[in-house]
């Protein structure tokens, strides 16, 4: 299914750039490409090889959407709409300059433009009509299967437990196989499986499918946590990459952030008083403790009583400190943090000492976050937001591992994106919505049924159809 839509995709935005080609002619020449009546043989000719480069363009960055976002399913995202016109404008572009053949620079730009915006609205109104797969799932884990089955663009039709022994259908044609390969499999099973994969039917494990649909790691499904080691070990040329990228990036808007916070330190020194800047020791890089500097939006009492988590709406935190965690300008000083050396822009987030020894405890793999640099923004921040319980942190911990193992240039400008819009939006500090005291009580009761329907019909015994 992800092939044939990854080819209808790249099929539709050349039909796209082809349309936009004729627009661009007929609004700078005044005629369709291909009409003897408007352009001399030259001309013609030469616009003709400029379609045929910018249809092979269209198709290459299709195919390098493709490639470099591997991490997601092939939704139609504005993003990778986005990212694959960039691609084939910098095709199209390098073509030209080794070809050398006619054009019209004004025709070829509004060509250009008028794809772009053809391909967004094809996305929207692609994005009107619910997109889902159907999955058939081997597992026996109940709490993997619920997790998919809520989220968006996933059905789930049928369920096999790998230990199954009597006589099984065959999934339904417009379903995925999705196996669980850290479950013991009957010889029925195995057997099933294999048929369905000879067959020619798609088979995908279910950690690929859980982390693409959720941006998360199945944390019960990590084996000693040398997924993330392995992953990161092919991945260590881009990290002195990245560290380079930080510092630059944030030496060169220096004179943008410099005023900004000497302006908020004033106000924060005005409005709440002394001291200004929020000095607090987290765990770094590889366990090394190192001092965080955050301007300080909490009573000055704030942690006599001994460090706890911050939540969104913490009476602790002063009128002026909301404002400034709801547009991140608290984390302003955390640029010196990245001068040296001891942050990165994007990164699972630098959590406190007493913190870290108690989750070291509760959670398995939890020291694997230390692998690469903090970051003062993050996965787990964009799609997360605050921590109030052990539970959201281990929700947390599972968008962490995620980043950690699909770790790019680009996932780290998606979350550059979504916390330029957290900035914008103002939603840093926003809670989450928290049930009533009656609809809590129905939720306890609603749960309390299922784990009752779980025990006497598991899902798992579910027909596959």
């Amino acid at each position: 299914m992800r092939q044939r839509l990854l080819v209808g995709m790249a099929c539709a935005d050349a039909a796209l750039l082809f349309i936009a080609f004729v627009i661009g002619t007929y609004v700078q020449f005044g005629g369709h490409p291909f009409g003897d009546e408007v352009f001399i043989d030259t001309q013609a000719r030469g616009l003709l090889q400029i379609l045929l480069i910018c249809l092979g363009g269209s198709l290459v960055g299709s195919a390098l959407v493709a490639a470099v976002m591997p991490h997601g399913p092939p939704r139609p995202t504005y993003s990778r709409g986005s990212l694959g016109a960039l691609f084939a404008f910098f095709v199209i572009t390098a073509v030209i300059v080794l070809v050398r053949p006619y054009y019209s620079r004004p025709q070829l730009f509004t060509t250009l433009v008028v794809w772009i915006v053809l391909v967004l609205l094809l996305r929207a109104a692609l994005r009107l009509r619910p997109w889902t797969e159907r999955l058939v799932i081997v597992t026996n884990s109940d709490a993997i299967v619920r997790a998919l089955d809520e989220t968006p663009h996933i059905t789930v039709v049928g369920v096999i437990d790998p230990n199954a022994t009597g006589p099984l259908s065959a999934p339904p044609l417009d379903t995925v196989l999705t196996v669980d390969l850290s479950a013991p499999w009957s010889r029925e099973v195995t057997r099933y499986v294999s048929a369905t994969s000879v067959a020619g039917r798609e088979v995908r494990p279910l950690n690929e499918v859980y982390e693409q649909h959720t941006g998360r790691v199945p944390l019960g499904h990590l084996s000693e946590g040398w997924e993330i080691e392995t992953s990161l070990l092919r991945k260590l040329p881009f990290l002195p990459f990245k560290h380079a990228v930080d510092l630059l990036l944030v030496i060169l808007t220096l004179p943008l952030w410099l005023p900004l916070i000497a302006l908020v330190a004033v106000v924060v020194r005005v409005a709440d008083g002394s001291p200004v800047i929020f000095r607090q020791v987290r765990v770094g890089r590889r366990g090394e403790l190192v001092e965080l500097f955050k301007f300080r939006t909490m009573r000055a009492d704030a942690e006599e009583q001994g460090a706890r988590q911050a939540t969104g709406d913490d009476p602790r935190i002063t009128p002026i400190g909301h404002f400034l965690r709801s547009v991140r300008l608290d984390e302003l000083p955390q640029f010196f943090n990245i001068l040296r050396g001891e942050l990165s822009l994007i990164g699972p987030r630098p959590e406190q000492v007493s913190f870290v020894e108690k989750y070291r405890e509760a959670i398995p793999f939890y020291d694997q976050r230390h692998l690469v640099r903090p970051g003062i923004t993050g996965w787990a921040q964009v799609r997360h937001g605050y921590a109030a319980s052990e539970e959201e942190t281990i929700e947390k911990l599972s968008y962490d591992f995620y980043y950690l193992k699909h770790m790019s240039p680009l996932l780290d400008l998606e979350v550059l994106a979504r916390s330029v819009w957290t900035v914008v939006s103002a939603s840093g500090t926003k809670p989450k919505a928290q049930p009533s005291a009656e609809e809590a009580a129905e939720l306890e009761v609603e749960a309390r049924e299922q784990r009752v329907d779980d025990e006497l019909h598991p899902r798992r015994e579910r027909p596959t159809g």
